[in-house]
């Protein structure tokens, strides 16, 4: 797993249902114009905002899509162990690359042995391939954060099953460390705003639900290290920071695509109100 892996956006329909037939010929596009793969049902994805039942079945119709799964990897982080084992045991079963593995959130107290306790269950119950999984560091999301010793911990506990990890709290000297301490892991950032800084340091490319707006740029910035071309992706992903997130995605591929079913998510993210995409049309003039 090395490049660009665009964080993709999970369609809805009338029913606040993940829409696989929308979302399919979206994800191919996104394969044939410059990205290495996808990460399906992360954040971008409201992976969270679903049920169980859901993200298997949106899983399974990814699997039997034709794309290639060896390209794709999958949340299936969830605050129930049960939970977590059943979408883990369902990307392994459906063929994805990996299974990218938030840990469990609510229980913000939750000490580096109750992390470690949690995954080893898991572990036990999903049995993963070699190098199946990445870690998913989001603690602005999920509460916890996976700092060196813990992960130290966890290779040598449950050795042969970490590939590496999605930083998306984007700390350069918390991946700096992490790829000194265990140079074989891949490691990912969860933004592109620095994506040739991060790549000089080591990083295996990055996961980023923008990159799928400008996925060409963001490849040749990955590719040829053109500072300029550096320079002009992170005044791309600048442009989003005054306005939600999730939604100006949405509403940017809306566009994009000549669809406006895009912009529909599930509760509680929305669309972007008319002020903010006034906003986000602005910004993107002025850059």
């Amino acid at each position: 797993m090395k490049g660009i892996y665009a964080a993709v956006l999970t369609p809805v329909d009338e029913r606040f249902a993940p829409d696989a037939a929308r979302a399919v010929p979206y994800y191919r596009d996104l394969l044939h114009s410059g990205c290495d793969g996808l990460n399906v049902l992360g954040t971008t994805g409201e992976a969270m905002s679903f049920s169980v039942k859901q993200r298997v079945g949106f899983m399974e119709a990814i699997a039997s899509s034709g794309l290639p799964m060896e390209r794709t990897m999958v949340g299936t982080g969830a605050a129930s162990l049960d939970d977590a084992a059943t979408l883990t045991k369902t990307a392994f079963a459906c063929g994805f690359a990996a299974a990218l593995i938030m840990p469990p959130f609510f229980f913000r107290d939750a000490t580096d042995d109750a992390i470690l306790r949690f995954y080893a269950e898991l572990f036990a119950r999903t049995d993963p391939p070699h190098n199946g999984v990445l870690l998913y560091n989001f603690p602005r999301m999920s509460g916890i954060a996976f700092r060196t010793p813990l992960v130290a911990r966890l290779l040598a506990e449950l050795p042969q099953r970490i590939a590496g990890m999605k930083d998306s709290s984007n700390d350069a000297g918390l991946q700096t460390e992490i790829l000194a301490a265990h140079p074989e892991l891949v490691v990912f950032p969860g933004s592109e705003s620095d994506l040739l800084a991060a790549k000089r340091r080591g990083t295996a490319g990055c996961i980023s639900g923008s990159v799928a707006l400008w996925p060409e740029l963001a490849q040749a910035v990955f590719r040829d290290e053109d500072d300029a071309q550096a320079r002009q992706l992170a005044q791309r992903r600048a442009e989003l920071d005054d306005v939600p997130f999730i939604p100006a995605v949405r509403y940017l591929t809306a566009q994009q695509r000549k669809d406006p079913q895009w912009e529909r998510a599930m509760p509680p993210q929305r669309a972007l109100t008319a002020e903010e995409a006034r906003t986000l049309r602005a910004e993107r003039v002025a850059g």
